[in-house]
């Protein structure tokens, strides 16, 4: 009896033994599963790759549709769950179906395109597909935001793949959110030809049109293909601001070549489509049957490009108008300040306070100051100018003029944004004394500012080819033949010749008038500055 009891205990002992192993077993391996999970989860990053065709879950985890092995996905912020969201949307992926893989660079539109933000949503199934293939089904409750769009498809980006869905009659849409910078309109600038030469007013030559395209990319302008113009009228696409449609009549290998080489976007006219000349900009709520354009001239002004380009109404001066149009030149020579004790004793020296008197009465009256550039190609005839136009000019280089010499000239063109021209002697100071954006500099020889042995200016006292060897070495520094400045305002037959033999496309003298398109493009007329010069003076000379 003793026995059968003692056996007994041992019996339930040894039961109770093997309960509290199993115990442990079962505790050590739901621990060991957490604690390896828990370690998988940790060790994931953002970026995951599926390792089979798997489910899509909802929040409450229930499976809402499927996606294809072999599919990248960018994660959002990791937690402790099992379902890994899917960045910027509702949807999510089971841990296990999933591995670690690199980063995956989002595809791309081009770069100025900006998503729609235009929120589409389903109760329906729905595929996305990747060109035809099928990538993700979503059995309901789509909710997802469109990048772009076409006739037949939605475009939207599912992590970083860009995947398409098919329009249908299930899919609704609500009200797109609008970015910044997103452009409200776009210009169309049209060019009837484009040509080496011109002798109409429809003309424009190529070198005015590379011109005008690199004046409008330095001003932050790019330019699109016809595809995305329709598509921005039709509220496909989003494009960033100062997107602009660049038009011809003839698109010929000149101009293909000119596309490449600045990187710009030209598009023949497409002749079925209704473009009116109204000198206004396309936007999305113009009649569909006609689009607006800008019509480029040979005398469209750099002023009026800028203004095409950001949708403004522009009126055009025309070279009909302008037939007898005169221009002040302004022919200045040293500054100095006399509210600081300076002083000059030349007839030519100006104190800075008449200058910045001048000065305000061109900004106060709306002048527009010149580049020595602009002034030509109206001399030329390319373009027009405003009527309240001027050109300033300064001799020499000497007193007040550069940043070594007093620099009084330079600090006071850029407080107004004014342009003026300065005809250096280029053989005498350095020209990177002169250096702004709002001074160009010009050749006034390289060392014949002196009186010669024949009782004239040393230029002409001079053989031919010793003119043309200073002319030349002046260009040498200087770089630009856009313009000459006599000095002492002396010229003979043989300086003439050869500064239009060195390339030189106009030269200025004095004279005490204003300049015209029928002026000697080789003397032309200019105002002398003196020290005596009253302000009713002044706007005499401008008036």
């Amino acid at each position: 009896m003793k026995k059968s009891k003692k056996k007994l205990r041992i019996k339930k002992k040894g039961i109770i033994f093997i309960i509290i192993i199993f115990i442990i077993v079962i505790f050590g391996a739901i621990s060991t599963e957490k604690l390896l999970e828990n370690n998988r989860l940790k060790h994931f990053n953002k970026h995951v790759v599926t390792t089979k065709k798997t489910n899509l879950y909802d929040k409450n985890n229930n499976p809402c549709g499927t996606i294809n092995k072999d599919t990248q996905i960018e994660l959002s912020n990791k937690n402790n769950s099992k379902y890994f969201n899917i960045k910027n949307t509702n949807y999510y992926v089971y841990y296990k179906d999933v591995k670690k893989t690199t980063k995956q660079e989002k595809v791309k539109n081009e770069n100025y395109y900006l998503p729609l933000n235009k929120l589409i949503k389903s109760k329906k199934k729905v595929t996305l597909y990747n060109n035809k293939t099928k990538v993700i089904t979503i059995n309901k409750n789509l909710e997802l935001k469109v990048d772009h769009e076409d006739e037949n498809n939605y475009y939207l980006y599912f992590s970083n793949n860009l995947l398409s869905i098919k329009k249908n009659k299930n899919i609704t849409e609500e009200k797109a959110t609008i970015e910044k910078n997103t452009a409200s309109k776009i210009s169309v600038l049209f060019y009837d030809s484009i040509e080496p030469t011109c002798t109409n007013y429809n003309c424009t030559t190529i070198d005015n049109f590379k011109r005008q395209m690199e004046l409008l990319k330095t001003n932050g302008y790019y330019t699109i293909f016809e595809d995305d113009y329709n598509n921005f009228l039709k509220n496909y696409i989003n494009l960033k601001d100062k997107a602009l449609f660049i038009t011809t009549s003839i698109l010929n290998d000149d101009l293909t070549n000119i596309s490449k080489e600045l990187n710009i976007n030209i598009t023949k006219t497409n002749e079925e489509v209704l473009y009116l000349s109204t000198n206004k900009a396309s936007t999305k709520n113009d009649d569909s049957k006609t689009r607006n354009r800008y019509q480029i001239k040979s005398y469209t002004t750099d002023e009026n490009i800028l203004k095409m380009a950001n949708g403004e109404e522009v009126k055009e001066t025309t070279a009909e108008d302008n037939k007898t149009q005169k221009i002040a030149v302004l022919n200045y020579h040293f500054f100095y300040d006399s509210s600081i004790g300076e002083s000059c004793g030349e007839s030519i020296c100006l104190d800075t306070q008449k200058f910045r008197e001048h000065l305000d009465y061109l900004k106060n009256n709306n002048y527009k100051t010149l580049t020595m550039n602009e002034f030509m190609r109206w001399m030329y005839g390319e373009i027009e100018l405003p009527e309240k136009s001027i050109l300033i000019t300064v001799d020499d280089g000497a007193l007040g003029t550069g940043k070594h010499n007093g620099n009084k000239l330079i600090p006071l063109l850029e407080e107004y944004k004014m342009h003026a021209t300065l005809f250096l002697i280029a053989g005498w100071w350095d020209i990177n004394n002169y250096t702004s954006p709002y001074l160009d500099i010009q050749s006034h020889t390289y060392d014949m500012h002196q009186y010669g042995s024949c009782g004239r200016g040393q230029l002409n006292c001079a053989t031919y080819e010793e003119a043309k060897a200073d002319l030349q070495k002046s260009l040498d520094v200087i770089g630009n033949s856009d313009s000459f400045c006599f000095p002492f305002y002396m010229y003979s037959d043989t300086s003439l010749k050869a500064i239009k033999d060195t390339g030189f496309k106009i030269a200025f003298v004095g004279g005490n008038r204003k300049a015209t398109r029928t002026s000697n493009k080789y003397l032309i007329p200019r105002y002398p500055i003196h020290a005596s010069i009253t302000q009713q003076d002044f706007i005499n000379m401008v008036n």
